[in-house]
């Protein structure tokens, strides 16, 4: 018997940026220059600041006589909550995510921060409606955080390639 190969992992610190980006032409070919165009956030999250859930509901599937209950997948709920920092000279994430502002975060995970967009690049699409920015309270030894609740607007995409037009 061949034993399985183990898959090469990616180390998350400094190999994760997420842009905002106000508009996308297509959401399955996201172009290079609609992700440069965006404001970068990555670094104004906090270590629990991205924040993305999803739940799926359950749809019962019940047969006449059959004493086993059964299922089927239902619809799928996709949630994201924010918490950044702000106070300081520059503020990109409070100034981008104004409540009520539409976008698209573009997350493009296990690539270097520092690595220039390029086709082919793996990216997830979160379209969504900015909710209220609120101020957290300050804590001791802390910095000034807000937190933020977005409303996923459209289907999120994962996982697709950058193209260069």
């Amino acid at each position: 018997m061949v034993q399985e190969i183990t898959p090469a992992s990616v180390g998350a610190e400094d190999n994760l940026r997420i842009k905002f980006v106000a508009a996308i032409a297509n959401v399955l070919t996201p172009t290079v220059a609609e992700r440069e165009g965006g404001d970068d956030v990555t670094y104004s999250l906090t270590p629990d600041g991205w924040q993305p859930t999803q739940d799926q509901a359950v749809t019962v599937d019940d047969r006449l006589t059959l004493a086993q209950a059964l299922e089927r997948p239902g619809k799928k709920t996709k949630s994201l909550t924010l918490r950044y920092v702000y106070g300081g000279a520059t503020e990109p994430a409070a100034d981008a995510l104004v409540e009520g502002t539409s976008g698209y975060f573009m997350v493009r995970p296990a690539v270097a921060n520092e690595t220039a967009g390029a086709a082919g690049q793996k990216v997830t699409i979160w379209p969504v409606l900015t909710g209220e920015q609120v101020e957290e309270a300050p804590a001791a030894n802390g910095v000034f955080t807000i937190s933020q609740k977005c409303f996923v607007t459209g289907a999120v995409t994962p996982r697709v390639a950058l193209v260069a037009a």
